[in-house]
């Protein structure tokens, strides 16, 4: 039985074909949905080679383990949000109001697409083993210091206030996720609606 710990601080597909890929990235949006509803420590690698109908031997081709699952989880969520932080078109952008506006506007659109895989990461990313948390802490740090960036800049140029940076960017960030996070009492609003109430209200902390 192999064990439910990866050791190497960098997983990496061992295969980059596209074959590969695809069934790879089945498995984690069927052991998604087991961790959601059972829980990350409840669930076996058994479970989710019965759910992705993949015999337990072949599974282990493609994932290593369930902590390689819970990191490539996190990866999903993370490589996307520092793709549109570190897109040279909104990292170019002179006027840090419609910088840090357009930020927020495609963080948030991408947190409704991905809304289960966020909830997991924040419910269970305390399971991950101590060198692959460490690598998500990391990613999240420099997410928000490229907020950070863009709000130190506002406020050089008098159109932001706020009294601690760090803090600042870390309750943006947080926003991004509130939709996820919260998702059960907001039924009510669509989409649209709800995206411009969170817009509306992160530019609000730090206009001047």
């Amino acid at each position: 039985m192999r064990k439910n710990t990866t050791s190497d601080p960098e997983v990496k597909p061992r295969r980059n074909n596209d074959l590969f890929q695809k069934r790879q990235t089945q498995i984690i949006k069927k052991a998604t949905k087991l961790f959601m509803e059972k829980g990350y420590s409840q669930t076996s690698m058994r479970e989710i080679s019965k759910a992705t109908g993949i015999d337990i031997r072949n599974l282990y081709y493609f994932i290593k383990s369930k902590d390689e699952i819970l990191f490539l989880v996190c990866q999903m969520i993370h490589t996307p949000m520092m793709k549109i932080v570190n897109n040279p078109s909104i990292m170019g952008i002179d006027d840090p109001v419609e910088q840090l506006h357009t930020v927020i506007h495609q963080l948030i659109d991408f947190g409704f697409d991905y809304g289960q895989e966020i909830l997991l990461m924040y419910r269970e990313s305390k399971s991950l083993s101590k060198p692959l948390r460490k690598i998500i802490f990391q990613q999240e740090s420099l997410l928000v210091s490229r907020i950070e960036s863009i709000l130190k800049k506002g406020k050089e140029r008098k159109v932001f206030q706020y009294d601690d940076s760090s803090f600042t960017a870390n309750f943006i960030v947080y926003g991004f996720s509130i939709h996820p996070l919260r998702h059960w009492n907001m039924k009510k609003y669509s989409k649209q609606k709800l995206m411009a109430l969170l817009e509306k209200e992160l530019m609000r902390t730090v206009m001047v």
